[in-house]
């Protein structure tokens, strides 16, 4: 009897909580449409650029690869970010960032860690001319914290640039640059 009573309430729990997140489902909006801007950024990327000397290292070249998929109902887009270990590079540098929209805001924004124990969040207006987003937002590493400034570029379906800056004295200075093929 007991073991009939304990499987009939964790049938109504079960059949509750089913309905409840149908309901929290069919609540939510869609998501923005402005979240479409980021597909391009989505997909497996091999990228090849120049990292500038910096009092954090060396100039060097980079060689990374970028993975970027739709996650959580399609409102963030999640990328992985990984340079590649080489002679000139003995300190690869990662990010796993999210993409997605703040309906507050109306931007587009984006979170993001990095190996070196940093993070970041920006936000964009959404594209610009067509084929450029830029994200500007405070960059927290080190035990400091200055503006960061990340601009992706759409060349193609298969190609896009990339930029990062940091804001020094009200200048903006080249972090790195580089070059993304699909």
């Amino acid at each position: 009897m007991k073991k009939g009573t304990f499987l009939a309430v964790l049938l109504l729990v079960a059949t509750a909580a089913m309905a409840a997140d149908k309901d929290m489902k069919t609540m939510m909006p869609a998501p923005d449409p402005m979240l479409r801007q980021l597909d391009f950024l989505g997909g497996n990327w091999q990228c090849e650029g120049i990292a500038y000397a910096t009092p954090m290292g060396p100039e060097h070249p980079t060689r990374a690869a970028v993975s970027g998929h739709w996650v959580m109902d399609g409102r963030w887009l999640a990328i992985s970010y990984a340079e590649k270990k080489t002679a000139q590079n003995g300190m690869p540098f990662s990010v796993s960032a999210f993409f997605g929209y703040d309906p507050e805001l109306k931007q587009l924004v984006v979170g993001s860690v990095d190996s070196g124990g940093g993070y970041s969040t920006a936000a964009s207006p959404g594209l610009e001319g067509g084929d450029a987003l830029t994200f500007v937002g405070p960059w927290h590493m080190g035990g400091m914290t200055a503006n960061g400034r990340d601009v992706f570029t759409k060349k193609s379906a298969k190609e896009m640039t990339h930029t990062a800056e940091i804001e020094q004295n009200g200048s903006w200075m080249k972090l790195g640059q580089e070059t993304c093929r699909k």
